[in-house]
């Protein structure tokens, strides 16, 4: 198995496990918000949902957004549409798919190219490093997920 066949089928897996978690959350707690400031599991999702689009974004060396109050409204806005976790996990898969199209197109020389990102602190990044950032986010929303099931109570390994 190739690197990008390992980074679909690792952030593939490590998608689903996150929003299996995001699942077992009863209804009444999915917009609950620990102590009125801290995220959200519907809030998580949404932004789950967006992770493949922005990784294909970056790596396919589109321009980024300026994050100003415009910016954030905008994509506020296209999070709302999405009002369960299942629509951010249908959305969230559409992404995916042209995410992975994306990594079956990328030869093994391009791995190595390196393009500059302000993220840890500024510094050049890896096509690889780029390709795992998915994979990343999905396992640490997994884990506030998991924080938020035992701030209500859910004890319970999903």
């Amino acid at each position: 198995m190739n690197y990008q066949q390992q980074m679909i089928d690792s952030t593939q897996k490590a998608a689903d496990e996150a929003f299996k978690y995001a699942k077992a959350v009863p209804g009444d707690k999915v917009s609950w918000s620990p102590l009125d400031s801290g995220r959200s599991v519907l809030d998580q999702c949404r932004e789950m949902a967006m992770c493949p689009g922005w990784a294909f974004d970056i790596i396919e060396g589109k321009e980024q957004p300026e994050w100003n109050e415009e910016t954030m409204a905008a994509i506020k806005a296209e999070q709302e549409q999405w009002k369960s976790v299942e629509d951010c996990q249908a959305e969230c898969n559409r992404r995916l798919g042209k995410l992975f199209e994306l990594y079956r197109g990328i030869s093994d020389d391009r791995l190595k190219e390196t393009k500059w990102l302000p993220y840890d602190g500024g510094r050049d990044f890896t096509v690889a490093e780029m390709m795992d950032y998915p994979r990343w986010n999905f396992n640490y929303h997994l884990g506030q997920i998991a924080y938020v099931q035992t701030l209500y109570g859910d004890k319970d390994m999903h």
